[in-house]
């Protein structure tokens, strides 16, 4: 039987933001205090599920971006030689590095939080909660430029992300928060503002599984999820309720192939959902994790 549109209801509302936007600016207010050179920019913002309002109760930590913007990375040498030389001419190195930066930004939350509330780890710096702040990881990175082509009168022919190098491992790492941010927003509009709801009653009923030790948590994370369903069918979110809405998911979801999952995009529309790496979602995790949403629909 289908799970009650009262419980869909409770399960699609947003969760508390009150305690993240305090962390947020505590960290913006910590990073900003400090006595930068004028020549040394940068942006912070929220990332995550608190800056795209899929957020749900129970969530805790808080991913803020320090993006520096004083110098940015690009895909360059993969650009055709006479695109190379049109790029170096124009273009001459940076006066600074993401490391420098970093480095600084650490030392920074070690002196305003105390060092014994700094955990640096591979992705990202740990400020642990305290005094009504909550969690948060700390992504320090750089402004990156992927860019289909390049010539000195059209320099703009790029997609706009964040990179950052592990601490531990100093593996690249790629990300477009901004074009994620942008392409949700622009889906949930266009789906009468029910596409994101329907992200946190997934999310919820997710974190029903793992609380009742179905799946870990790790199977099926918040962000693959956003991109599974930022692939839906724009239809399946206009029904005229939560239980249409999510019946209409589960259905498109189950008709998947293996091929057709292959072939979803992320939601920042630059990579493929699935893959090989790191920050791509495996096939038969997400079809397990397929397997015991269907099941506890069916079920509750």
């Amino acid at each position: 039987m289908a799970i009650p549109e009262a419980q869909l209801q409770t399960w699609s509302n947003q969760g508390a933001t009150t305690s993240s936007a305090n962390t947020y600016n505590s960290i913006k207010n910590c990073i900003e205090g400090n006595n930068w050179n004028d020549d040394i920019s940068f942006n912070i913002y929220l990332q995550g599920s608190y800056r795209n309002s899929t957020n749900i109760r129970g969530d805790s930590d808080v991913d803020v971006v320090i993006e520096f913007t004083s110098v940015f990375y690009s895909n360059k040498n993969e650009l055709p030689p006479q695109q190379l030389n049109e790029f170096n001419e124009y273009y001459s190195n940076g006066k600074y590095t993401l490391e420098s930066f970093k480095d600084a930004i650490i030392r920074r939350l070690q002196d305003y939080y105390g060092e014994n509330y700094v955990e640096v780890g591979n992705n990202s710096i740990k400020i642990l909660a305290n005094s009504g702040r909550l969690d948060c990881d700390v992504v320090c990175c750089s402004e990156y430029r992927e860019y289909e082509s390049f010539n000195k009168t059209n320099t703009s022919n790029y997609a706009q992300g964040v990179v950052f190098w592990t601490n531990k491992t100093n593996e690249k790492v790629v990300n477009f928060p901004k074009l994620h941010f942008g392409n949700g927003a622009a889906k949930n509009q266009s789906c009468n503002s029910h596409y994101k709801p329907s992200i946190r009653i997934i999310k919820n009923i997710k974190s029903r599984l793992v609380s009742d030790g179905v799946i870990t948590s790790s199977l099926a994370p918040s962000y693959f999820i956003e991109g599974l369903m930022y692939n839906m069918p724009n239809g399946n979110f206009l029904n005229s309720t939560h239980q249409s809405r999510v019946l209409a998911f589960l259905k498109t979801f189950h008709g998947y192939t293996d091929s057709e999952l292959a072939d979803l995009i992320c939601q920042n529309r630059q990579r493929y959902l699935f893959g090989q790496s790191d920050q791509q979602w495996n096939i038969s995790e997400c079809k397990t994790f397929r397997n015991k949403l269907i099941k506890f629909w069916n079920e509750y």
